[in-house]
């Protein structure tokens, strides 16, 4: 599916309980990426977006580790997820990590992580040259 095929994420909605904790959301990612359990899946939206501004998984991996949570579990109720959005800076340029964790996956036996995007903060949104 291309990101025009996508449908776009909604944010209102009632959640089917309540959304896994900062802490617990940060520790679930990062196991994830860090190849202990569970799966991760880029969206065509996150593809695209990291191929125009320049960023990666890495980079996601690195704001969840070292950033600080901005906002959190806010529910998708057409994608059934948990969407969150971690800020740090890297090499001296402020950057949000969004990722999403699955409603409809089990937190503890088969997490899934949905990476939706990542943004450098600058004017663009685009990472400045070195």
């Amino acid at each position: 599916m291309g990101p025009e095929q996508e449908p776009a994420r909604e944010s209102a909605g009632k959640a089917p309980g309540k959304p896994p904790s900062i802490d617990s959301a940060q520790r679930i990612a990062l196991s994830i990426l860090d190849g202990g359990w569970g799966a991760y899946f880029p969206t065509a939206h996150y593809q695209e977006q990291a191929r125009e501004r320049e960023f990666s998984v890495l980079d996601i991996q690195y704001a969840i580790r070292n950033g600080t949570c901005v906002e959190y579990g806010e529910y998708s109720p057409r994608h059934k997820d948990y969407k969150y959005v971690f800020r740090c800076v890297i090499d001296g340029i402020g950057f949000d990590a969004v990722f999403a964790l699955s409603a409809e996956h089990d937190l503890l036996s088969s997490p899934l992580l949905i990476l939706i995007t990542g943004c450098w903060k600058t004017k663009s949104g685009f990472r400045k040259r070195r």
